[in-house]
């Protein structure tokens, strides 16, 4: 195991973004860009959010050990839980929404798609879904997602490629493992992307972001839990 861990520390810093990043989110990328041009939004389930929950817990138990082994730290990815950061993330969170009616607007009066038909692909919850499990999936979900597509690519890249570079790439990457969402998951996660990206890099905080990100999805898998 002691070897193990030598050669893991020896790897070349572009290997192991190339690890982190296919491990993180190569299979949802895959299973995202499969989805194009299926005639019918994805509903989630009760058993479908447990597998979520369940991959991303996995994967994100081998890679908290990889980046650990690597000398990486909760300090490193400016993860810290305070009041000040939960005040920031429901900032975010407003913003968020502002930004999504902006979009929708943009997109009615001034680009050629009808958002009634592009709603329609927009995955949805399935009346059934358990309260506890929406909660628990969205709190994963929101720290496994922030913590690598912002914290670790924005970290990495910042130093070396600049601060536009490393936001423009995690947006990207954001942008990939969503294509299932259809035009109005592309329409808003781009510059939900480039927000999150620059107020991580402004307040050098990624705890807002988390807080931001776990709402979304609460709010969202259950307004639609109700429909």
């Amino acid at each position: 195991m002691e070897r193990l861990r030598e050669m893991i520390r020896r790897l070349p810093t572009r290997l192991e973004f190339l690890i982190v990043i296919v491990w993180a989110f190569g299979q949802f990328i895959f299973a995202s860009i499969l989805s194009i041009g299926e005639s019918r939004a994805a509903v989630y389930s009760n058993p479908q959010l447990a597998s979520v929950l369940l991959v991303e817990l996995l994967q994100f138990a081998f890679l908290a050990w990889f980046l650990w082994v690597r000398g990486w730290t909760l300090e490193k990815f400016s993860l810290k839980a305070t009041w000040r950061g939960t005040g920031l993330g429901l900032g975010l969170l407003v913003a968020t929404y502002c930004l999504f009616v902006i979009v929708q607007l943009i997109g009615e009066h001034l680009l050629p798609i009808d958002m009634n038909s592009a709603a329609s692909f927009y995955p949805k919850g399935a009346k059934e879904l358990d309260l506890q499990l929406i909660f628990i999936t969205s709190v994963v979900n929101g720290v496994y997602e922030e913590l690598f597509v912002a914290g670790y690519i924005i970290t990495v890249l910042t130093p070396v490629r600049g601060p536009w570079t490393a936001i423009n790439v995690s947006t990207g990457v954001r942008l990939l493992y969503h294509l299932y969402q259809g035009p109005i998951g592309i329409l808003t996660i781009v510059p939900l992307g480039i927000l999150f990206g620059w107020v991580y890099l402004r307040t050098k905080q990624l705890w807002p972001l988390i807080v931001a990100h776990v709402l979304i999805d609460v709010i969202g898998l259950a307004i639609t839990r109700c429909e």
